[in-house]
């Protein structure tokens, strides 16, 4: 089982992007619906829109969160610039925490959905360990259960978006199936150099990044601790 703590200590408390092909992507078993998500960084003011209808829509426990935004400054060659990166679950195709879970109250739906079922669920938090991405947002004196995003399948069923993607004032968050290849998601990917977080880790990640500054695409390297994230 890949260990958070390993994997960030390798990265210096960091996360890692990885670029990835979308002949490799197209390539891989894709079942009848998956859904995915986009998020341009080009288009993302830093606003928090989105972690505030999630947090509405989803009736989220204060204090947790199940998707943030977070500001990372750069500076090159004297130039000071921010880029605001959203984080959240990745809704891997191969989800580690799944196989974390003593009761079986966490798994994935057909269409590529990571769930946990909160009836089920004994909040004893090894799936917040078990998550490489520090998606899963822990209750410190485990009396509730985790925190993370489902895409608001419950909107889905319903014929909507996700309330962050309905919410976001500078559409930088696009939504849909990947198995249509004529899909708005799936055009984007496309046309446009794509990187994952910790794409070598082998949870193949369903949340992909476009327009991220040349410098984070030359260190590989961005400096914001999924540690810092939860709080």
């Amino acid at each position: 089982m890949i260990n958070r703590r390993d994997i960030l200590k390798t990265m210096g408390l960091g996360v890692l992007f990885s670029q990835v092909s979308y002949s490799a992507l197209a390539n891989q078993k894709i079942p009848n619906k998956r859904y995915a998500m986009v998020i341009d960084v080009r288009r993302c003011s830093g606003c928090k829109s989105c972690e505030v209808s999630c947090a509405i829509e989803n009736k989220t426990p204060e204090g947790r969160v199940r998707t943030s935004v977070k500001q990372l400054s750069l500076d090159e060659a004297g130039v000071k610039n921010s880029v605001s990166i959203p984080m959240q679950c990745n809704q891997c195709s191969n989800p580690v925490c799944i196989d974390a879970c003593p009761v079986s109250a966490t798994g994935s739906l057909d269409n590529g959905i990571v769930y946990i079922d909160h009836d089920e669920c004994i909040s004893c938090q090894l799936c917040t360990e078990a998550c490489p991405y520090g998606a899963r947002i822990a209750d410190s004196e485990f009396h509730l259960t985790p925190q993370k995003c489902n895409f608001c399948f419950h909107r889905l069923e319903a014929g909507l978006l996700p309330a962050c993607v309905e919410s976001c004032t500078g559409s930088a968050r696009i939504f849909g199936d990947l198995s249509d290849p004529k899909s708005q998601i799936s055009e984007t990917l496309k046309s446009n150099k794509f990187y994952t977080i910790l794409a070598n880790a082998g949870t193949e990640p369903n949340i992909f990044y476009i327009g991220l500054p040349e410098q984070l695409v030359d260190q590989q390297l961005i400096t914001i601790s999924t540690e810092q994230w939860q709080r």
